[in-house]
């Protein structure tokens, strides 16, 4: 059985904290979506460099790949290459509408679109687990420095955040019985042109991501994230339509949501 992708994003062996992570106490709801409004406000476009493991299990057994990863984001849109010496073996893409992967594991190149039981098929909630976009509309309460959020879908959020850069330590979102969780590891400071380097916005560097649709667990280790995007190629690494035609699958599967 292929590969049906089931990224956007990302873990590979989340380990169990030992304690609670520190939080901030003392700050209102109102407080933590202006915060992370200011924070993550400079990410509308990225251009990110790093590596990337993955695990998955299917009807073959399990199975793990690893690689180089190019990252880019525009908007709720995002790119992801995944490349082993040199050599392109996963793309996935999709933004509000639609998520696709190509799949060159094996012997042909495989295009799946909105793929069933796809992890992270909802690229908001993967950008906002990745710590690159604010909390969704929802209720959202405070209690010890915990955050709760039943978002308008009715998926019951907790998370906790550093009180120092107001980064996400862990995120957990619950989806009926689908259980998602990113643990943010380390932190990475995203370039901003023209602004001093001390003064870059923080966000995780290592994210360790599971969900329980297909036994996923995915690890992004970013070397990079930055702003400064004006020589990427958006119009081409964003574009299904140009993929197909540079990638040529020979095969194309849609999955339910797919019109």
């Amino acid at each position: 059985m292929r590969l049906i992708f089931v990224f956007f994003f990302i873990a590979v062996g989340c380990s169990q904290r030992s304690s609670a992570p520190p939080t901030n106490t003392d700050i209102s709801p109102n407080q933590v979506r202006k915060l992370q409004s200011q924070r993550t406000e400079k990410f509308e476009e990225l251009v990110g460099r790093g590596v990337i493991e993955f695990r998955w299990s299917d009807d073959d057994g399990n199975h793990m790949e690893q690689g180089a990863l190019d990252f880019w984001k525009q908007g709720d849109a995002v790119s992801l290459r995944i490349s082993k010496l040199g050599e392109l073996i996963l793309w996935f893409g999709g933004d509000q509408d639609q998520y696709w992967l190509f799949d060159l594991l094996g012997d042909e190149t495989v295009l799946t679109v909105n793929g069933e039981g796809a992890m992270f098929s909802d690229i908001k909630m993967a950008l906002v687990m990745l710590g690159l976009a604010p909390l969704p509309e929802g209720l959202l309460t405070v209690s010890d420095g915990v955050v709760k959020l039943v978002d308008v879908d009715n998926r019951i959020w907790t998370i906790f955040y550093e009180p120092a850069t107001n980064r996400p330590l862990s995120i957990e979102v619950i989806d009926g019985d689908a259980v998602s969780q990113a643990t943010h590891r380390r932190s990475i400071a995203v370039e901003v042109e023209g602004l001093h380097a001390l003064h870059w916005p923080i966000t995780g560097g290592l994210i360790d991501v599971t969900d329980s649709r297909g036994n996923t667990e995915i690890k992004i280790g970013f070397e990079t994230l930055s702003t400064v995007v004006s020589e990427e190629r958006f119009d081409r690494v964003m574009s299904l339509a140009f993929l197909q035609k540079a990638l040529r699958p020979i095969s194309i599967h849609y999955g339910k949501e797919h019109d």
